[in-house]
């Protein structure tokens, strides 16, 4: 099985599944997804500068 081959699929139908207007990067929400909110704390300002 070539890999680049089956990538190349997966890339294709993902690209069919894009909605600009949808809040994911692929597809959109439906009826029985399940979507919650989850408090992650930022880990930016915690970085060190280097220069």
């Amino acid at each position: 099985m070539c890999y680049a081959n089956a990538n190349m699929k997966l890339v294709k139908r993902n690209q069919k599944l894009y909605n600009p207007d949808s809040p994911l990067l692929i597809g959109d929400v439906k009826e029985d997804d399940v979507v919650k909110e989850i408090n992650e704390p930022s880990y930016i300002d915690t970085q060190q500068i280097l220069f």
